[in-house]
């Protein structure tokens, strides 16, 4: 696991694994799941208010390996949110 600078990142739409958006609301929170290369995937996650957009979002990435992502969507707090189920589903 390591944190890295999305804006280094050359994302295409091929990349984008699962993406998820909150229902609207007064905070909103969007997690997307990218596959960089064999074995590395980045996990983008932003959130904002209503008084901003998404594209005002300060981004969090952070890159795993494929086992890393395994335990993390597999952790006991991840087991009923969306995204992580998705992820479940994608990564085997």
């Amino acid at each position: 696991m390591e944190k890295v600078d999305w804006k280094s990142l050359e994302i295409k739409p091929h990349n984008i694994i699962v993406a998820c958006t909150s229902e609207p609301d007064y905070e909103m929170q969007r997690q997307i799941l990218l596959e960089i290369k064999y074995d590395k995937y980045v996990v983008l996650e932003g959130w904002h208010c209503s008084c901003y957009d998404f594209d005002e979002t300060e981004w969090e990435a952070i890159e795993y390996t494929s086992q890393e992502l395994k335990e993390l969507a597999a952790a006991k707090y991840n087991k009923e949110k969306e995204f992580w189920i998705k992820v479940r589903e994608q990564i085997h």
